[in-house]
């Protein structure tokens, strides 16, 4: 490319810049290679190599920096000789490219009239980055775009630069369907900053109202739009629109889908294209699509070649497709390929450290449509582990790090032992989850690898608020939560930070408050009490102290005074002691735990009946807990969007009945019984921020000795939310159940006046993830049906007989505070349909 400038008797050449050799002369933001600007005017061939002395440096163009400020960065001064080209002016170009100052960048020569023709000017052509304060998008509602938002106020950004955010915002709403979209882009100055307006006009969102399919035979029309899901609308309501929205991206996956259902069924030379597209009247589009099939093949012979640490018997399990099947080409590749699947054949050498191994299969086509297979195997050395390294914990300290890990230093290296380890990171809440990496460095010398894990910690201290409304009574519960305490620490106050941390260790404080109550108490536990398996001890100490009045539904009253059940006003105080054992069952998968904890509950009572007389009462209740419990929740237990929680609890009393058959004592004030409860929970996604939840939940009270009291604070109570107890000084087996009473004195009250023996209860919610601020902060709503059935016999009870309700609900989780929400509820099976409104509201402040 050539050109001239003139200009009366200025003639301007220009200095050429070759990429990765001597001259660079020219970049511009969009490409991170330079870009080549050859402006040439040969007058004499000689010329070109000849080496000049700079007179003067002159700066033109839409810059705001002088000739000095260009001279220090480009490091050309006037005086300087040169050649042209030279390696001088690339290196020139270079500085002033990496200053991120300019967007565009020229250097050309000029003759001076004078009697030594070596002497020139410089003159550098510049253009400005233009310095933002401000990004204003229209049009875009809530969503945000990372090109966007990594600029800051104050950066410099070019044309190019604005370009590739319009690119971003394009691409993003052309694959929602918005083909039409426009974008435009205008500077405003006001009160001296620079505001970058974009206004983004979508358009319409283009639908597909015809999909025609052209030599399909083993599949139905139907079928084959089911497999088109990426194109598929999220909501649709087939009276206002069509179920499909136009975007090519997305048309080529489902397109690809619809290829991998025919290999799956054996038609491996099957040709899916898309044909035509056409525009309809109404703005929308259609378009055909064309399939050839081809044959239907299946397996023949099936050979294993090359392996030695792993039997072919073994390889053929896992394999498990046999001669005569349908050939199943997706099906096959993942039992071979797919590290994801854990009982592929590849998932079994990486266990087992052979992470080079090298798996080719070779397929051989024969008559009658049959395909031999014979898969090859190398399966090199194994991998050995050389070091573990750990970075990015500033608090946390190292070895509360370490012992969660099952990646060892001389161990073989496994896929499996670096989930496991990230699961055992995650359950420690100490971390960002989303950034927990393990950076794998290969050492070809000595066939090792050297792991380092990085982590980024995250604020583990909490300020939970939560409350209820209970009687007459507004009751407030507050906790300070130290994720990361260490009492190790705690007499060295140098290290606090800004308090004693770093082991890993949860330490609680907690009260309760309110006009008539008040409950103090601590919790204390460590993590790993044994050096090889993290079995946690904790300690929970609580004291509380509660004024009764004569309207108050109390539950350990009555069954106390059997000669006399009037509620009188009076005072409880009680002591709380409870120590727990959890360890998890590694032998049956990462998820599994047991729990074992030992309660000591004393509680006091003292009731003024007559002006000169007081009675007191004392009850005591012993009783042991076995829980096993599997949650598989992810990513979080906040908003789950696939896994399970499944928890068998057995609670139980030494049987005071059959041990002290002839004290009195035992058989009045010390509390006996058993208990067993199952909750199950799975969550399921349906698309994108949709899950479905189901819930189930079943519980029995039994007793040793059928002449034994069982009294209405060991019983089940079910109704109201998770804060319809809050205020009540025992502690109440209560399953909540939205759209019914807790009350036992509302006429809705569902529950047996003394409570319930024998309950089931079950859960259909559909959730949907609103938004997520943060990977600690969600806002979600959800549609749900419920319904429960309790009884005070076990005879009776009848487990389909159900108490149910529907409702919506909102709920929102802010880290450190915990959660907030509100449920609005129908109960479908209310005893009195004389209320107008069966409509109830519950909120729920704390927990979910």
């Amino acid at each position: 490319m050539e050109k001239f400038y003139k200009s009366k008797n200025l003639f301007l050449f220009p200095l050429i810049f070759f990429l990765l050799s001597n001259i660079s002369f020219s970049k511009t933001e969009k490409k991170k290679n330079h870009k080549n600007l050859e402006i040439i005017q040969k007058e004499k061939n000689n010329e070109l190599f000849s080496s000049f002395l700079i007179k003067n440096i002159f700066v033109m163009g839409k810059t705001k920096y002088d000739r000095d400020f260009i001279s220090n960065l480009s490091d050309i001064y006037p005086g300087n000789r040169i050649s042209l080209p030279s390696r001088k002016v690339d290196q020139a170009i270079k500085k002033l490219w990496k200053s991120h100052l300019f967007g565009k960048i020229f250097i050309y020569k000029k003759n001076r009239p004078s009697s030594n023709p070596n002497e020139i000017d410089l003159f550098f052509d510049l253009e400005d980055l233009i310095e933002v304060h401000k990004i204003n998008v229209k049009g875009t509602g809530i969503i945000r775009f990372y090109s966007i938002e990594k600029i800051k106020s104050g950066d410099k950004i070019s044309e190019d630069s604005i370009q590739i955010i319009k690119n971003d915002i394009k691409n993003y709403y052309i694959k929602k369907g918005y083909n039409e979209i426009s974008i435009k882009s205008k500077w405003n100055i006001y009160d001296g900053k620079n505001i970058l307006n974009i206004y983004v006009d979508k358009g319409k969102k283009i639908e597909i109202e015809d999909i025609l399919f052209d030599g399909n035979n083993l599949f139905s029309k139907e079928e084959l739009l089911n497999l088109m899901v990426k194109i598929r609308k999220k909501f649709f309501i087939p009276i206002i629109g069509n179920p499909f929205y136009f975007s090519h991206e997305n048309i080529k996956e489902d397109l690809k889908n619809i290829r991998h259902k025919y290999q799956s069924m054996g038609f491996l030379d099957v040709q899916v294209i898309l044909d035509s597209i056409w525009k309809n009247n109404s703005g929308n589009y259609g378009m055909k699509i064309k399939i050839s099939e081809g044959n239907k093949y299946f397996l023949g012979n099936v050979n294993f070649v090359g392996n030695t640490i792993i039997k072919t018997d073994l390889l053929k399990k896992f394999f498990s497709y046999k001669t005569g099947d349908v050939y199943d080409k997706v099906g096959i590749d993942k039992n071979i390929f797919s590290s994801e699947y854990e009982s592929s054949i590849l998932s079994q050498y990486l266990n087992i450290g052979h992470l080079f191994v090298k798996i080719i299969p070779i397929e051989k086509r024969m008559e009658n449509n049959k395909i031999h297979l014979e898969i090859k195997i190398e399966e090199n050395k194994p991998v050995y582990i050389n070091k573990v390294n750990i970075s990015g914990n500033t608090t946390t300290k190292d070895h509360v790090i370490r012992r969660e890990l099952t990646t060892y230093p001389g161990s073989l290296f496994s896929p499996k032992k670096i989930k496991f380890s990230i699961l055992r990171l995650v359950d420690l809440n100490l971390f960002d989850n989303s950034k927990i990496h393990p950076l794998i460095h290969q050492n070809k010398e000595n066939n090792t690898l050297d792991i380092e894990w990085r982590i980024i910690e995250k604020n583990s201290n909490q300020i939970q608020i939560h409350g209820g409304y209970g009687g007459d009574d507004l009751i407030g519960n507050f906790k300070l939560n130290f994720g990361n305490f260490s009492l190790s620490n705690f007499f060295k106050f140098r290290s606090w930070n800004p308090l004693p941390q770093g082991d890993g260790q949860k330490f609680f404080l907690f009260t309760k408050f309110s006009k008539d109550i008040k409950s103090y108490g601590f919790s204390f536990i460590e993590p790993w009490i044994e050096r090889t398996s993290p079995t946690s001890l904790g300690f929970h100490l609580n004291y509380s102290k509660k004024k009764i009045k004569k309207s108050e539904n109390v539950f350990f009253l009555p069954r106390f005074f059997n000669s006399d059940t009037t509620v009188h006003e009076g005072f409880t105080d009680k002591i709380e002691i409870s120590l727990t054992l959890k360890k998890p069952l590694v032998v049956l998968d990462p998820y599994s735990k047991i729990k074992l904890s030992m309660d000591y509950e004393a509680l006091n009572y003292n009731t003024k009946l007559f002006s000169d007389h007081n009675r007191k009462l004392r009850y005591t209740n012993i009783k042991s807990l076995i829980s096993l419990q599997r949650i598989s929740d992810d990513p979080d237990f906040i908003f789950p969007f696939k896994g399970s929680e499944i928890e068998l609890i057995g609670i139980f009393t030494p049987p005071y009945s059959i041990l002290f058959k002839n004290t009195k004592r035992f058989k009045i004030y010390w509390m006996e019984f058993f208990k067993i409860k199952i909750n199950t929970f799975w969550y399921k996604k349906i698309i994108d921020n949709i899950v479905i939840k189901v819930g189930n939940e079943f519980g029995f009270l039994g007793r040793y000795d059928k002449t034994k009291i069982l009294f209405p604070i060991q019983r089940f109570h079910m109704g109201g939310d998770k804060n319809s107890f809050g205020s009540k000084i025992e502690n109440i087996d209560h399953i909540p159940l939205r759209g019914y009473s807790s009350n036992r004195k509302n006429p809705e009250n569902i529950s047996p006046d003394d409570g319930g023996l024998i309950y089931n209860k079950s859960i259909l919610e559909v959730r949907y993830l609103i938004k997520e601020f943060s990977n600690t902060s969600k806002f979600w709503t959800n549609l749900f049906i419920e319904g429960g059935n309790i009884s005070d016999s076990y005879k009776t009870f009848n487990p389909l007989k159900m108490k149910k309700s529907f409702g919506v609900g909102f709920r929102i989780f802010l880290f450190p505070i915990g959660f907030f929400g509100l449920d609005i509820s129908n109960p479908i099976d209310r005893k009195s349909f004389s209320i107008k409104s069966g409509w109830k509201t519950n909120f729920v402040i704390g927990q979910d």
